[in-house]
């Protein structure tokens, strides 16, 4: 691991499939010159469960996060120009209607064509920060963590729910891709200083904990169990996989660092600081929460 693009330092994705040959997520991620891009797509399943005879019989969510994994894909490769993202998210959707054939059925009363969410973030390095623009849609997240943990750069489009309450009383979307009703990509720009992540997850990575909380604690406890990216990598991904009940895509830039010693030391302090205060403390974790949240939702 080296520095490279004026700052990025390593760049990977960990995904899985509940269901092999079958799972509705999909990622694209690439750094390129001073600049770089991570997207992650969660297809969704309940309302994108009309399968296709002409897309081998794969659901409208399998399709459609593939699709629009393609557009940004292209997107960031020809254009970059955020003004131009929706231009290019509704040219895969069309693709899809056109090739598509007009069998099976939707299951339920909510049912969509070819819904997805997005979770992208572009990076631009600058002097002394990195300028992130967001795009979203859904319920699929960008983050930052630095050495204040972890912040929430997104916010989902669910019903009148934070990223607590979401996790117990899973709040409906009210805003995804999709080829059958008007959407919007939401759009932010932010400048983080670096050394920092900068990571995309659909909700199996952080949809099935306790606590946000529990989501930095376990991106740092297996950062501490490791010697190397591929370790860390791996360590990561069985976190993952021992909680997820779905589908999960995590793509994350480590952005300023010299090298995985420098990566690992720079959260030791904050890693222990979490532990204390908020992992092995008793306390009742929605006020341990009304605390954390200050600065996991500066930016929000």
């Amino acid at each position: 691991m080296k520095k490279t693009n004026q700052g990025l330092s390593s760049i990977f994705a960990i995904a899985k499939e509940m269901i092999p040959n079958h799972g509705e997520d999909s990622f694209y991620y690439r750094a390129d010159g001073d600049s770089f891009i991570l997207a992650s797509m969660d297809g969704c399943g309940g309302s994108g469960s009309k399968k296709y005879e002409n897309y081998s019989g794969k659901t409208g969510a399998y399709i459609a996060s593939r699709a629009i994994c393609g557009g940004i894909m292209a997107w960031f490769d020809e254009s970059g120009n955020k003004d131009e993202i929706s231009d290019y998210v509704n040219n895969a959707l069309n693709v899809c209607k056109k090739y598509a054939d007009k069998s099976g059925r939707i299951m339920g009363s909510l049912g969509k064509a070819f819904p997805t969410t997005i979770a992208a973030l572009t990076g631009n390095f600058k002097k002394d920060c990195i300028e992130t623009t967001c795009y979203w849609a859904g319920d699929s997240r960008c983050y930052a963590l630095d050495s204040a943990g972890l912040h929430q750069l997104t916010a989902d489009d669910l019903d009148g729910q934070d990223a607590m309450s979401n996790l117990t009383n899973d709040g409906a979307i009210t805003n995804v891709v999709n080829a059958s009703t008007p959407f919007e990509i939401h759009t932010k720009v932010i400048s983080i200083k670096q050394p920092c992540f900068l990571f995309t997850a659909t909700d199996g990575c952080f949809g099935y904990l306790k606590s946000p909380m529990e989501f930095e604690y376990i991106i740092l406890e297996s950062l501490m169990k490791s010697n190397n990216i591929s370790e860390w990598k791996s360590c990561l991904d069985g976190y993952f996989r021992d909680v997820a009940g779905d589908d999960y895509t995590f793509c994350i830039a480590a952005c300023g660092f010299d090298d995985f010693k420098h990566l690992k030391t720079s959260f030791i302090q904050r890693f222990s600081f979490l532990n204390n205060e908020y992992i092995n403390n008793t306390g009742d974790v929605n006020t341990l929460w009304n605390v954390y949240s200050k600065d996991y939702s500066i930016y929000l």
